[in-house]
């Protein structure tokens, strides 16, 4: 029998980590009496100078040396983790090898798949690059060398609650193929669908930046009145398209990052992202659109119609000229109070048909209405923060920042001031309609001075909606509507997409 004596102290400081960890490993043995007596071959087992004793150890285990204390530690430890990581995964309710291998090792944690650039699908698409990413899935970027075009391919997470949704996405998305042959409707098209390695992918055409992108390389100082205009009447137009009978369509995420430019260089966008749309008469959300653009009534939870977009429209159009969102609460109370420091308080019978009203304001003994006060923020009264002020109507805009320049006169801006009110009504019956929305004076002026071309504008429009959607003066503004760029243009890449051309007023100058 040999007994474990000093070496350990040769090896290792006073108060120095000791990886091994001794007490751990021996169970934390009382230390033995300093009788020696008790030993069985009578020898002591420390130095004189020591009171306590370790306690006996294998013969079989001997002298041990620093590397074989290592080697010992790095495998105890090692399988210790992997106990732990397997109790994890467990609680999980996955087990390892499924973690590892699912979808036979196509699809991550998330069940999005492993998109690897390169990889050709149904002899096909190959793979270029991951451009986009959400809670639904993925977007790549794909050459298609049936069409030889590029396309942007829309990857749904291997999950049945996101296969669901996208099947609902696929078939309003067809029905509006069927009603816009001419691709005058200012959304994106869809090309086709498929499944691959079951993940149901939808294939658009490749656009290119969107309105958020936009905003982004201005410095969010925004961009000119009259490009605004121009997106103003693509969208109006759009959701003209929508609210057909054949259609009655509500896109339910209206906001920048969901409208993209068609071309880096121009004017024409399309929406994009009808992947929380739904009909009227079929089944309505309880919680849409993004918390910036959500409207009032649903907010208060009050039953929605098309109007909800109109809504979302009104916030953008404000928020492309100033580089700001008009409502940018943190959560659901901060947004409307912020929409009431703008707009007043909402009327009582709007109030009490909302099933949440009580989450944000308090009825009064005489049946008014105030905001319900909260402790952690202050308010600005209600209807005090002017659209008046935040627009600049009578300082040149945002911040007076387009003061003397061509086409942001204070008449001008009083135009924008009116519809974007009427937008923002707080009663959804009462909220500008879009055909009417496109008779406002604010279209009343010709377009693209630079290349000498008069429109007509939708305001003289007295035919169906079917007719304006042929003949608006929108039918002008794709690729012969831009001027000539600033040559002292700045350019921002971004992977995957061709660089943007921005100016002082990022798109187009500020004289457009």
């Amino acid at each position: 029998m040999q007994y474990l004596q000093a070496p350990y102290t040769e090896w290792v400081k006073p108060n120095s980590y000791d990886p091994f960890n001794w007490n751990g490993i021996y169970h934390n043995y009382p230390p033995l009496s300093s009788n020696t007596s008790s030993l069985t071959d009578g020898s002591s087992a420390y130095s004189s100078s020591t009171n306590y004793q370790y306690d006996v150890l294998p013969s079989s285990i001997g002298r041990f040396s620093p590397d074989k204390y290592h080697s010992t530690y790095q495998v105890y430890y090692a399988k210790k983790k992997k106990r732990s990581n397997n109790q994890v995964i467990e609680e999980n309710g996955l087990h390892k090898k499924e973690k590892r291998n699912l979808n036979d090792g196509y699809d991550d944690e998330n069940h999005d798949y492993i998109v690897r650039p390169g990889e050709v699908w149904l002899e096909r698409y190959t793979i270029d690059c991951l451009i986009g990413k959400g809670s639904f899935g993925q977007v790549v970027k794909a050459f298609d060398h049936t069409d030889g075009e590029y396309v942007a391919i829309k990857i749904i997470k291997n999950k049945r609650p996101f296969l669901s949704q996208a099947q609902i996405e696929v078939r309003l998305l067809e029905l509006m193929n069927q009603q816009d042959s001419d691709n005058n409707g200012y959304v994106v098209k869809l090309k086709r669908h498929f499944t691959f390695r079951n993940h149901l992918c939808l294939v658009f055409e490749l656009l290119s930046y969107n309105l958020y992108d936009l905003l982004r390389n201005t410095n969010f100082r925004g961009v000119s009145l009259n490009l605004t205009r121009k997106f103003a009447l693509q969208l109006l137009s759009a959701l003209l398209f929508l609210s057909q009978p054949e259609l009655s369509i509500l896109h339910c995420d209206l906001k920048p990052e969901n409208i993209l430019l068609v071309n880096p260089k121009r004017s024409a966008i399309k929406i994009v992202d009808f992947g929380s749309s739904c009909q009227i008469g079929q089944r309505l959300y309880q919680y849409i659109q993004s918390r910036f653009y959500r409207s009032p009534e649903v907010l208060l939870g009050i039953p929605y119609d098309m109007a909800i977009d109109m809504w979302s429209l009104g916030c953008i159009l404000v928020e492309m000229h100033t580089g700001e969102p008009l409502f940018s609460g943190t959560n659901e109370f901060d947004q409307m109070m912020k929409i009431v420091e703008v707009l007043g308080i909402p009327p009582t019978h709007i109030l009490e048909q909302g099933t949440k009203t009580k989450r944000f304001f308090d009825r009064l003994p005489d049946n008014t209405w105030i905001p319900r006060k909260n402790k952690d923020k202050r308010y600005r009264s209600p209807g005090t923060r002017k659209l008046h002020d935040i627009i600049g109507v009578e300082i040149g805009g945002p911040g007076g920042r387009r003061a003397g320049e061509p086409n942001h006169s204070a008449s001008d801006y009083i135009k924008f001031k009116e519809l974007v009110q009427q937008m923002l009504e707080y009663d959804p019956k009462r909220r500008l309609l879009p055909f009417n929305a496109l008779q406002s004076s604010f279209f009343k002026r010709t377009y693209d001075d630079t290349s000498n071309v008069n429109h007509t504008t939708a305001a003289t429009t007295t035919a169906p909606a079917t007719t304006i959607m042929n003949t608006n003066p929108l039918s002008n503004l794709n690729s012969n509507s831009s001027p000539n760029l600033d040559p002292n243009h700045q350019q921002v890449k971004k992977p995957g997409r061709k660089p943007m051309i921005i100016t002082n007023d990022s798109v187009y100058n500020s004289h457009q």
